[in-house]
Parts: C-alpha cells; sequence; structure tokens
C-alpha cells in the first residue's frame, strides 16, 4: 500500500507539471500571435497613411491650379518646364518607396506564411502529445480501482463568458462540448455511469432569456447528437433524462424523448442528464410513488425499506465521485442520497476550462482513499442484505418485483409517447409546460 499511494503522488506530481508546461506553451504562442498581429497593424497603418498623403498632395495640387488666373498660367507652365528634371528625381524616389512597400507586403506575406506553418506545426505537436499522454495515464490508472458512477455539478459556464467577453449562450455552448468530453474520457478509462447536473428547478428563476437560450441549446444539441445516433450506437452509451420534465416545454421534451429512444438499446456506458432536477423533489417523488402503490395495493407497508426507496429514486446507483467546478464549495441539492459515501471534489476551475489533466487527477485522489471508501461502501451492502434477510419471502419479493417492473415500464411507455410527436409543431422555449 506504501508504495502504491507513492506511484499515485508521483502521478499527480507528473499530471500537475504537464498541466503548467501546457499553460506555459500556449502562454508562448499566445505572445506569438500578438507580436505578429501588432506587426501588421503597424504595416497597414503606413500604408494608409501614405496613400492619405498622396490623396491630399493631388486634391491640394488641383485645386491651387483652378483658382490660377489665366495670365499667370503661362509663367507657371515655364516654372514646370525648369522643374521638370527635379519630378523626375521625385517620381524616382515615389517608384523606390513603393518598391519597398511591397518588399514589404513580400515580406508580410512570407511572415503569415511562417506564422502559419508553425501554428499549424505547434497544433500537431500538441495533438500528439495529449495523445500520447492521455493513453499513458489511461493505461496507469486501469491498474487501479476505476470508479463505477461520477457526478459532476458543471458550474462556471456564465463566468466563463463574462471572463472570455462572450455571450451566455456560447458559454453553455462551451460547457455543453465539455460534458460530450468528458464521456469520452470516462469511457476511454471504463467509467460506467456519469451523471451531469445539467438544469435546476432553481435556474428557472433566471432572467427568461437565458433559460429560452438554455432550451435551444438543448434542442440544439441533442438534435446534433439524434443525427449522429450512428456514433453514439459504436460507443454504447445510452442517455437517461431525469427530473420533473413538466417545468420543461413541450419541444424540448420530445427532443430529448427522441434521444433516450434512440439510445435504449446501448449497454457499454450511461449518461444521466438532469433536466428540471433537485435532490429534495427527487426524493420526494420516490415517496409519492411508494405511497401510490400502497394505495394501488401492488406493495405493502412492511414492503418499503431503504432498497426499495433507492430503486425508486430517479438515480439508484451510488455515487462513487462527486465533482464541482469554479471553486464553489456546495452541493447545491444535486443527489445528497446517492452521495453519502463518495469521494467529493471541489476544483477551483471553469468547467470550460476543464481538461482531461483534471479529470486523472480527480481519479488519483480516489485511487488514493479508495480504501476508506470501499470499506464504507462494505458495511452499507453489509446492513442492507442482513435488513433483506430478516423480512423477506418470496411473496415479498415478487410484489417488489412487481412494482419495479411496472415502474421501469410506465417510464418507457412515458418517453415513447412523447418520442412519436413531431417537434416541429411546437415553437419550443415559448410554450407553457404542461403541469403535472
Amino acid at each position: 500500500m506504501i508504495t502504491f499511494k507513492s506511484t499515485n503522488n508521483n502521478a499527480a506530481t507528473a499530471t500537475h507539471n504537464l498541466i503548467l508546461q501546457h499553460n506555459t506553451i500556449e502562454r508562448k504562442t499566445n505572445k506569438f500571435i500578438e507580436s505578429n498581429t501588432r506587426d501588421e497593424k503597424k504595416l497597414r497603418k503606413h500604408q494608409q497613411s501614405q496613400s492619405h498623403e498622396h490623396e491630399h498632395d493631388q486634391t491640394h495640387q488641383s485645386h491651387d491650379q483652378s483658382q490660377l488666373e489665366p495670365q499667370h498660367r503661362e509663367q507657371q507652365q515655364q516654372l514646370k518646364q525648369t522643374q521638370q528634371p527635379q519630378n523626375n528625381t521625385t517620381d524616382n524616389k515615389k517608384k523606390t518607396t513603393t518598391s519597398s512597400t511591397t518588399t514589404k507586403d513580400g515580406t508580410s506575406m512570407i511572415g503569415s506564411g511562417i506564422y502559419n506553418c508553425l501554428n499549424y506545426m505547434y497544433q500537431s505537436i500538441n495533438d500528439w502529445l495529449y495523445i500520447k499522454n492521455f493513453n499513458f495515464f489511461c493505461s496507469v490508472l486501469r491498474c487501479g480501482a476505476v470508479p463505477r458512477h461520477i457526478g459532476v455539478i458543471m458550474d462556471g459556464n456564465r463566468r466563463f463568458a463574462r471572463r472570455e467577453h462572450i455571450e451566455l449562450y456560447n458559454g453553455h455552448k462551451m460547457g455543453f462540448a465539455k460534458m460530450l468530453d468528458m464521456c469520452q474520457w470516462g469511457l476511454a478509462l471504463g467509467v460506467q455511469i456519469i451523471s451531469v447536473y445539467a438544469f435546476s428547478i432553481e435556474n428557472f428563476k433566471r432572467p427568461k432569456k437565458e433559460v429560452d437560450d438554455l432550451m435551444q441549446l438543448a434542442n440544439e444539441k441533442f438534435e446534433e447528437m439524434l443525427c449522429k445516433t450512428h456514433k453514439l450506437q459504436k460507443m454504447g452509451v445510452r442517455i437517461r433524462v431525469v427530473g420533473d420534465l413538466t417545468h420543461i416545454p413541450e419541444k424540448t421534451k420530445i427532443i430529448l424523448a427522441k434521444a433516450v429512444k434512440a439510445t435504449e438499446s446501448n449497454t457499454k456506458a450511461l449518461l444521466n442528464i438532469c433536466m428540471s432536477y433537485t435532490s429534495h423533489e427527487e426524493m420526494l417523488h420516490s415517496m409519492k410513488t411508494l405511497s401510490k402503490g400502497v394505495q394501488d395495493n401492488v406493495i405493502l407497508t412492511e414492503d418499503i425499506d431503504q432498497s426499495l426507496f433507492e430503486k425508486c429514486l430517479y438515480i439508484e446507483e451510488d455515487l462513487d465521485i462527486l465533482v464541482r467546478t469554479s471553486g464553489e464549495y456546495r452541493l447545491s441539492d444535486f443527489m445528497l442520497w446517492q452521495s453519502c459515501y463518495s469521494s467529493s471534489n471541489f476544483l477551483k476551475v471553469l468547467w470550460p476550462d476543464f481538461s482531461c489533466f483534471h479529470f486523472f487527477y480527480i481519479i488519483f485522489l480516489y485511487q488514493s482513499n479508495y480504501r476508506m471508501v470501499s470499506e464504507r461502501q462494505k458495511r452499507k451492502t453489509l446492513q442492507q442484505q442482513a435488513s433483506a434477510a430478516a423480512g423477506s419471502n418470496s411473496d415479498n419479493n415478487d410484489r417488489v418485483r412487481e412494482f419495479i417492473d411496472m415502474l421501469r415500464k410506465s417510464e418507457q411507455d412515458m418517453f415513447e409517447e412523447m418520442s412519436k410527436c413531431d417537434p416541429s409543431e411546437h415553437s419550443g422555449v415559448d410554450d407553457p409546460p404542461k403541469t403535472a
């Protein structure tokens, strides 16, 4: 165990050094880009000033000629004849200046070509290093304990947009792209379930324009997923949308249902997208489901225990790792029941800035604390097995199985019914949500 921890610490320092190297390379390239753009701007200003001076001289000469009297025009012609050799010299100077400007243009074209070549070389080297480091760390991390279920609170999209001086919509768009990147990282490592906090019920209290933009972004991105379902089937990812969907517009619900139905046969990994979700509402939903089962005589009150309560939650599986970005140290009502024995990580990085090295660092921390986490999880499973063995019989198990099968079938029927609708019949974000 001592050697295992030391390797984890060495690997963690290695990931930190790689992040620093990546940042320094990025800073150098940004300085190189800024210097080239500064030189190009100076050259353009110089050319514009020369062109303006030439035009000003021509307009001034034409104005003076129009104001001359007829009796002095002959004298001016004589002066011009005497000044012809001087004009020839000035013309030669202008030719040299134009040739110098053309050479400057040529050098600028050469500089831009060199810059493009260096930029392409940097990107190719960076991609090569990224793939090599990614494969190396994946192979190292697979030697330890790989988490089964990771929950992510994707926080910091709005702060990222304000920092980069872009629209909030683009910040949320980059956050959605980062969610897909994390799914690919988890698949490469062997993570089976990833649950993301996409939209809380409390987020509906935000300004209407931001909520409408988020719903429109969900429509666009999930429609893109529907166009690329063959890639999701090849990856084996199944999409599941959980939460109180009564708050979501009809068009968004239809598109989400189509994505769920298109990937329901995939079994390699599961992506839980928590839309219109809070943990308090999830627990309340489980309690209502159990009370309805008792009222309908499907189950008895003696059948209700912790295991059955968890099966009625939106997400039954316990979390192994809980991640929150943006430096906030709170859970924001996300998977409170499932995170009781999880390894919590609060990172001071905005969600669009989250990289694979941060992901690897989280896995290293989980593996270093795996012994403590696994002991807690074993204790919980032993308690559940003991409580089930104390008051269980075949009649009880049959009723519970029938009740759980009925819940799963009702969820499938709901999404199947929604997926048959046409999203073009609804305007989208302005549709009033149906109440339950």
